[in-house]
């Protein structure tokens, strides 16, 4: 079995890139291409775009290719930092088998002897090094050749270079201007209507939250999440708050509700706002890893907003206005149907710290009724609110 596989950002995905692919193609025949978006296991996000988007735009652009085509999320889900060999050896367990044909450009063949574990490397895969048909390159030839001697197919591919990047893409789309023909046409139609790459922090991460949500929850979580989000706005209007922030923090606060718990753990530990982590029910911890997939994919860095996505489910002492709104809107949702449910609609329009003291109340409640974990961070949120309530000292 032979395997074409082509790593990258891929932030977007473009003509170039299918390019390379359909050269390969005419280079030797694939029984399947994987194609691996890059992930952001850091802080900061490495791509502006949060990886399921980018693999979802990259299965759209080469859904035509002709050959059984695998998007991978392997190094999109990974905890650390991804090396090329690691990567390799994946690919080696799943398909133990197969002759893995590696693609990289014509710098990174120079620059092997930077990579980790090179020579392990190459001696697991071939490379097709793509250069541009006219390069004549004396370092690129004397790489190749020392390649060779650990991965002797390695071969140099001459193609035509279509002059596109992404970082060229980004930048005009970001200005609104047309990318119509340099990337595939449904890719382009996608990132003009969700604004994917926007210089307008709301409009480009509400834009991608809204098509963050199809792609990561099933229908009926993903219309709970846009019924949260037309509630929370409602309350916005009502209590002052910032709406297009309540709306944000609304579209992504389930995010990551149906991800799998090891993904969703993980994710959860890295949070660093609410502490006790290891403690808290498994329910609860889909608000942090929301949280934290905001933050790493996203690169909202607005600590207010991260809040309200976190104690969505358990509330918590001190909570801001935006917290308790999304809290609330989550509860009291279109969908909905309980019996404590007008009454608690009612107070939330009237007083919001009343209306957290009795939804806290129900919640509590409801959860030891069914013989669920009740999380710390709700006791104590319920005190605070009855004591704020009552006249009494919530400092203490």
């Amino acid at each position: 079995m032979d395997i074409l596989f082509f790593g990258g950002s891929f932030d977007p995905v473009h003509n170039g890139h299918e390019n390379i692919l359909r050269t390969a193609l005419n280079y030797k025949k694939f029984d399947k291409i994987i194609v691996m978006p890059v992930g952001s296991p850091g802080h900061k996000p490495s791509c502006k775009a949060p990886f399921p988007v980018r693999k979802y735009l990259v299965e759209q652009a080469f859904s035509d290719i002709g050959v059984e085509l695998l998007v991978s999320d392997f190094e999109g889900n990974s905890r650390e930092k991804s090396y090329s060999y690691l990567t390799v050896d994946y690919l080696k367990s799943v398909y133990p088998q197969a002759t893995i044909y590696f693609i990289i450009g014509a710098d990174s063949a120079i620059n092997m002897k930077s990579w980790a574990r090179w020579q392990y490397l190459a001696g697991q895969v071939t490379f097709l090094v793509f250069a541009r048909e006219y390069d004549e390159d004396d370092l690129l030839t004397a790489a190749v050749k020392e390649i060779q001697q650990y991965s002797p197919d390695t071969a140099i591919i001459r193609s035509q270079v279509i002059p596109v990047s992404s970082t060229q893409l980004r930048n005009t789309a970001a200005a609104g201007g047309d990318i119509s023909g340099l990337v595939d046409g449904k890719v382009s139609a996608l990132i003009e209507k969700y604004h994917l790459y926007a210089d307008d922090f709301y409009e480009r991460n509400i834009g991608t939250a809204q098509l963050l949500i199809p792609l990561m929850l099933r229908e009926k979580r993903a219309q709970h999440t846009f019924n949260v989000a037309k509630l929370a706005v409602q309350f916005a209007e009502k209590y002052g708050v910032d709406t297009q922030k309540a709306y944000l923090c609304a579209l992504l606060h389930d995010i990551m509700k149906q991800q799998p718990d090891r993904i969703m753990l993980h994710r959860a530990q890295q949070s660093d706002i609410i502490e006790k982590i290891a403690a808290k029910p498994m329910p609860v911890l889909h608000g942090f890893a929301a949280a934290d997939f905001a933050r790493r994919e996203m690169g909202i860095e607005d600590e207010e907003i991260l809040m309200a996505i976190k104690s969505h489910t358990c509330g918590r002492r001190n909570m801001s206005n935006l917290e308790k709104i999304i809290y609330l809107a989550d509860m009291l949702s279109e969908e909905r149907d309980f019996p404590e449910k007008e009454p608690l609609l009612a107070l939330a329009w009237t007083d919001l710290d009343i209306a957290m003291e009795q939804a806290l109340k129900d919640s509590i409640n409801w959860l030891k009724e069914k013989g669920g974990a009740i999380d710390s961070d709700s006791y104590e949120a319920l005190e605070y609110f009855t004591t704020l309530n009552h006249g009494g000292n919530c400092n203490g």
